[in-house]
Parts: C-alpha cells; sequence; structure tokens
C-alpha cells in the first residue's frame, strides 16, 4: 500500500486517513446550531439570548448533539434524562435536515480533493460526532461517500469526542494500527480525541485559530486547500 511520511516527531508511516466531517468537509457548524436553537429554545426561552452563535462555537463546537443538547439544558437550569435526550437529539436530527433541505451546502474548498487524494494512497474513514443521517445525504451529494471505507458516527459510540472512543473505533474498523492514521479536525476537542487515541493529528484553522489548535496538532494548516498528503 502506498504511504506518506510520518508527521514530524513520529517514527510511524502514515498509513490511512481519518477526516471529521463539520468544519473539516463542509461548513454546516452554523446550521447544528440554529437546528439546536429550533429545538432548545421552545422548551427553555431564556437560552433565546444565552445559547448563542458566540457561545456555540467557544463551548459547543466539538460535542456531540447528545453532549451539546445536554449541557445546554443543564446550564439553563434543567436536567433531562435519557429518554427525554433522545427525543431531543431525534427532534434536532429533523430540525437539521429540514434546514439542510432548505440552503445549498458546498462542500469547503479543496475538501473534496483531499479526500480523494488521501484514499488515492490508502483507506480513508470518517469519524463525527454528528449522527448518520446529517452526513450521508451531504458525502453523497459531494459525490464522495464510496471512497469511505468506514463511517463512525455518534450513533457508534457511547462516548463521543473529546473522548477517544470514536477515534479508537475508526482505526479498528479501518483494520489499522491509530499510530498509522493522520486524524484531519478543526477543532480541540476532535483533536484531543484523536490523539487520546494514539493517531497522529493535523489541525485545520477553518473553524478555531490556529493557537487554538497547536496544542493538540502535530501540524496546523489554514484550510483544506493547503492538505497534502506527502
Amino acid at each position: 500500500m502506498p504511504s506518506s511520511r510520518p508527521f514530524k516527531g513520529h517514527v510511524s508511516t502514515i498509513r490511512a486517513h481519518i477526516f471529521d466531517f463539520d468544519g473539516i468537509l463542509a461548513d454546516t457548524e452554523c446550521l447544528h446550531w440554529q437546528a439546536m436553537r429550533d429545538v432548545l429554545v421552545p422548551l427553555e426561552p431564556t437560552l433565546s439570548s444565552t445559547f448563542t452563535w458566540e457561545r456555540y462555537q467557544r463551548v459547543y463546537i466539538g460535542f456531540d448533539d447528545r453532549d451539546a443538547l445536554r449541557t445546554a439544558m443543564e446550564e439553563a437550569g434543567k436536567s433531562v434524562d435519557d429518554t427525554q435526550l433522545r427525543e431531543l437529539v431525534h427532534a434536532k436530527a429533523r430540525a437539521f435536515l429540514d434546514r439542510v433541505s432548505r440552503a445549498d451546502i458546498p462542500p469547503f474548498p479543496g475538501a473534496v480533493e483531499a479526500v480523494r487524494a488521501a484514499a488515492a494512497v490508502g483507506p480513508v474513514a470518517l469519524c463525527t460526532g454528528a449522527v448518520s443521517g446529517d452526513v450521508e445525504p451531504l458525502l453523497k451529494a459531494f459525490g464522495i461517500r464510496e471512497l469511505f471505507a468506514a463511517v463512525v458516527t455518534a450513533e457508534d459510540v457511547a462516548k463521543s469526542k473529546p473522548d477517544p472512543e470514536s477515534y479508537v473505533l475508526a482505526a479498528k474498523r479501518l483494520g489499522i494500527a491509530p499510530e498509522n492514521c493522520l486524524a484531519i479536525e478543526d477543532t480541540p476537542h476532535g483533536l484531543q480525541a484523536a490523539r487520546g487515541a494514539g493517531c497522529q493529528t493535523l489541525g485545520v484553522a477553518q473553524t478555531h485559530a490556529p493557537e487554538d489548535l497547536t496544542p493538540f496538532a502535530d501540524r496546523v494548516i489554514d484550510n483544506m486547500v493547503r492538505f497534502s498528503v506527502s
């Protein structure tokens, strides 16, 4: 199998690439935030002023839907049990799909080319805190779904990012040791999850400043256009 060089400081060769979705392949974070507000604000009106886009960017990006919705409700002084949380997650998924159906969501510049370049040298996986219904339609619309040998979503794990479980599972499904996998992430939580699993890490400063990613990434690039497998 063709291989890429290891990142600086690593002795393990990169044999597979694992991509995040939101913030790496597609600019959908604002739609996720809006869909959460669609669900949360009718239940707890105070969240209209506190669950802002700025706070979402600062606190919630990198959470899966379960953790984001639970945390938002807890910050509003409301606890939710497992049944209520599942209902919130399903309602948010429906709200997100409704917004996606009314929006034109292109991939980030360079994203499709990056996946194709990575797939040309070895297997690629997707590792996302979103649910499968959020990502599958867009992967197909971008014409890259068939390139992914493995897809791990929030539904596949008990704990999502920053817990390493999702990256451990992605590497396992690829059949490649984590130290031979390069994780491509845009958030500190995502990079922490990948590093915790033992992956090499590439930070892409499309939603966070480079200095926010540097502590958790082996290397940081400005955007997906600058991605290279060599």
